[in-house]
């Protein structure tokens, strides 16, 4: 591959985390190289360090790239359920846009804010409650974001022709149903504590 011509005007991490979204999003993650970024930037790599220590503060910035995309309610639902729903639903949507970095959906950064789970142990969840209906909804959201996607390919030539094309479809309808029996599920069989004041919502999922 040619190198890229040299660039004009100073780089920043903006740039990079942009750039290096572009290259996971065409080619994936494994295409993705601090040699390779510096490339398309139009740099040499050892400039690179002058703004990232090493790739996993690269992952992270692609992460937190990743999730500034969202979207949530404004103002942002005081009820903690719907808050959920909007929050996962949204984070479904982004992450089928970017199916490549699929394996980075759980990832914590540290500009994060509070964890999902402090904020249901807020809102009077125990913590074994608030970890299992946490680790239930970013599992249906990742794996539902994959089957959503381009990233995953079903064998239905097996069935017939209109349940194929059905199974082929993954609608927002059935995504929003499925995490509002998870929430239901959970909230009718927890044992209920007093919630406390109320805190901002956690607005990136993450572990």
């Amino acid at each position: 591959m040619g190198s890229a011509p040299a660039r004009e005007g100073p780089l920043s991490r903006t740039e990079l985390f942009d750039r290096a979204l572009a290259i996971a999003d065409a080619e994936g993650l494994e295409a993705l190289s601090m040699r390779r970024l510096a490339r398309e930037a139009g740099v040499e790599a050892a400039s690179l360090y002058h703004h990232l220590p090493n790739k996993s503060a690269l992952l992270d910035g692609m992460v937190v790239r990743m999730r500034s995309e969202m979207r949530l309610p404004d103002p942002i639902p005081e009820d903690w359920r719907e808050l959920l729903r909007a929050i996962f639903l949204e984070y479904r949507r982004v992450l089928a846009a970017h199916p490549n970095l699929m394996s980075l959906a759980g990832r914590r950064v540290e500009s994060d804010p509070d964890s999902g789970l402090v904020y249901l142990i807020r809102q009077g969840f125990e913590p074994e409650d608030a970890v299992e209906l946490w680790q239930s909804l970013l599992a249906f959201t990742v794996g539902f974001s994959v089957f959503s996607s381009a990233y995953a390919e079903g064998d239905v030539s097996d069935l017939p022709a209109d349940l194929a094309a059905r199974m082929s479809e993954w609608r927002d309808d059935t995504c929003r149903r499925t995490l509002d029996a998870i929430i239901r599920t959970y909230d009718a069989g927890r044992v209920r504590r007093e919630p406390r004041s109320r805190p901002a919502g956690p607005s990136k999922p993450r572990e």
